[in-house]
């Protein structure tokens, strides 16, 4: 089983309960979580953002770039944007539009309000030999975890290049000064929906203990959109994919 963090009055409780594996795993505090395999690390949690609207900051860009993540999700510090990590790239996107950029600080001086990094030493890859629809993505990346030795459970990141479908994704712009809780908008956003578009995806898949911290409640993945040419991000909301994308899991 998976070691389990829940927040009470503020204050985070741990527990560590010993598993098949007997995976190390450590769980400091409710703003910041650690699980094995893959250093999985995780700044800040989502529930917080949807329960409470907090976009307080929880870590500098800098000094969670400086562990050298390959793989990395988050939301920047007062609703302002969104963090990817690509293939150990800082992508950092903003809701006001990329022709503001020169109003904004390097990326790596940017803080996050939420954000989760991995780090994978090598990969292997695979083709994704027929399309996958958006409610079958969880199914889909299960399914070729266990059959490519990870535990279809989770955790572990994943990264994928190729064709997205049936695509729904946003950047935050900034926060909604207004009510939070399930049902209401996290932040005010740009919002990007349509058919078909390339790129590549940064995500985590979770175990179920890692729900409503790195993932919103209720799903299993949080994932990223990175443009083909690096240079912009976006949070996707929903997605598909096509056949031929190449899908990037850990080596065992």
């Amino acid at each position: 089983m998976n070691g389990t963090v829940l927040l009470i009055g503020g204050a985070a409780v741990a527990w560590l309960i010993a598993g098949e594996a007997a995976r190390p795993q450590q769980a400091e505090s409710g703003l910041h979580t650690l699980r094995q395999p893959y250093d999985i690390e995780a700044f800040g949690a989502f529930r917080m953002l949807i329960l409470a609207g907090d976009f307080s900051r929880k870590v500098n860009l800098a000094a969670a770039m400086a562990k050298r993540p390959t793989t990395g999700v988050g939301a920047v510090a007062d609703a302002r944007g969104e963090i990817t990590i690509h293939d150990g790239k800082l992508i950092v996107s903003y809701g006001q539009g990329e022709l503001d950029q020169g109003s904004h600080p390097a990326a790596d001086r940017e803080d996050a309000a939420l954000l989760a990094t991995g780090t994978v030493a090598a990969w292997q890859t695979m083709t994704v030999a027929h399309d996958v629809a958006p409610d079958e993505i969880e199914s889909f990346l299960a399914q070729m975890a266990g059959a490519h030795g990870l535990d279809p459970q989770g955790p572990f990141p994943f990264q994928i290049r190729g064709t997205l479908t049936a695509y729904a994704m946003h950047v935050n712009k900034a926060p909604t000064n207004g009510p939070h809780g399930m049902g209401q908008p996290i932040a005010i956003a740009r919002e990007f929906k349509g058919d078909v578009i390339d790129g590549a995806i940064a995500g985590f898949y979770v175990s179920r203990d890692l729900v409503g911290i790195v993932t919103h409640g209720g799903t299993r993945t949080h994932s990223h959109w990175v443009a083909s040419d690096g240079g912009s991000t976006a949070h996707l909301d929903r997605w598909g994919l096509k056949a031929g994308a190449v899908l990037s899991l850990p080596k065992p």
